[in-house]
């Protein structure tokens, strides 16, 4: 019992081979939701009887779920108890020992699952990870993190073919750069489009005149504006940005990433420092194809800019935080100067 990867979990579904504990979370919410599912239909059935599966989300009451664990299999297999997105942060210090308590009295017959599909513990982010240690001990745990660009095109090209259409290399790429590496919002993009596009195959048009653009997406492209000097679009791009009531301090955010994302691989570049290593060392993971879009961004800007750059925008961050502003005017402001430094350090 311990850790399982995506196929050991699908082996143990389709064997019904089940451990008597299970968490699954991570980053990537669809695969979560999609395995906890199929986790319960195999583990309770189809159409499960309230005396065998008993469910519980955010808020529990610790005595129902308590009980819950120690009811004994009537005319089923098993006694499956599935708690979804359970709200640890809202848990005093003797709510969180006895919930780990609870778990140590499961009694045989019984399956619990956690899934974490949306939520994740902040404050007792520690007491989480206990439990997941708890689960790899007595249980089996399943993480799902993002997937690789790869991988995302090649559950682009499935979900296209499902909808009659075919899809290129080159398009997929196309679409997650657009709406980012979310599972679930690439499965509604790829619906969507597929129902629209008159031809058989979704080109790059339909991508871009169906598809949901992200926020990451259009700050990139905001900041590309900013560094090639094109003032029109980058003040184009803002305004679509407050028209469609994005957050300043959102904004800011991403900004201030793309400049992070540029002058790492610049300094790595300057040492001989490879991509992949920068990515390793910073977390980048299934994010690291952002490095080569900073590094193609940044290419004509200088490093002493970009210094320059991060400098501004980390006082425009204290300035969000700790002044009162006209949020329009100051990102106005702040684009115009960062326009300027990037004028005044093109190489």
């Amino acid at each position: 019992m311990a850790r399982l990867t995506e196929s050991e979990l699908k082996k143990q579904i389709k064997s019904r081979q089940f451990s008597p504990f299970y968490i699954i979370y991570g980053t990537e919410s669809m695969l979560v939701k999609r395995y906890s599912d199929e986790l319960v239909k195999a583990a309770a059935g189809k159409n499960p009887s309230d005396f065998n599966f008993h469910t519980f989300s955010g808020d529990i009451n610790l005595d129902d779920f308590a009980a819950s664990l120690q009811i004994v299999p009537f005319m089923s297999e098993y006694n499956c108890v599935y708690v979804s997105d359970v709200f640890l942060d809202n848990m005093d210090s003797n709510d969180i020992a006895r919930f780990k308590e609870i778990i140590d009295n499961i009694v045989s017959g019984t399956i619990l699952i956690i899934s974490m599909p949306t939520y994740t513990p902040v404050k007792n982010i520690s007491h989480f990870k206990a439990l997941i240690k708890k689960a790899e001990k007595n249980g089996s745990v399943c993480e799902f993190n993002k997937l690789n660009q790869s991988t995302l095109e090649r559950y682009i090209a499935k979900w296209a073919n499902e909808n009659g259409k075919m899809i290129s290399h080159v398009n997929a790429s196309k679409l997650i750069s657009n709406c980012g590496n979310d599972l679930n919002m690439l499965k509604n993009e790829v619906d969507k489009i597929s129902a629209y596009a008159s031809g058989e195959e979704i080109t790059s048009d339909d991508i871009e005149k169906l598809s949901t653009v992200n926020l990451e997406t259009k700050i990139f492209a905001l900041s590309e504006a900013v560094l090639n000097g094109n003032s029109q679009k980058a003040f184009n791009t803002l305004d679509l940005l407050f028209y469609q009531r994005e957050e300043p301090i959102m904004m800011l955010y991403v900004l201030s990433a793309s400049y992070v994302d540029a002058y790492r691989m610049r300094v790595a570049d300057e040492c001989g420092v490879l991509k992949d290593d920068v990515a390793k060392d910073f977390s980048y993971k299934n994010r690291a194809f952002v490095l080569n879009n900073a590094r193609r961004a940044t290419a004509k800007v200088s490093t002493e800019a970009l210094r320059k750059s991060l400098d501004l925008l980390t006082e425009a961050d204290i300035n969000f935080k700790s002044v009162s502003v006209n949020p329009r005017l100051y990102m106005e402001q702040l684009i115009a100067q960062l326009m300027l430094i990037a004028k005044e350090g093109r190489i």
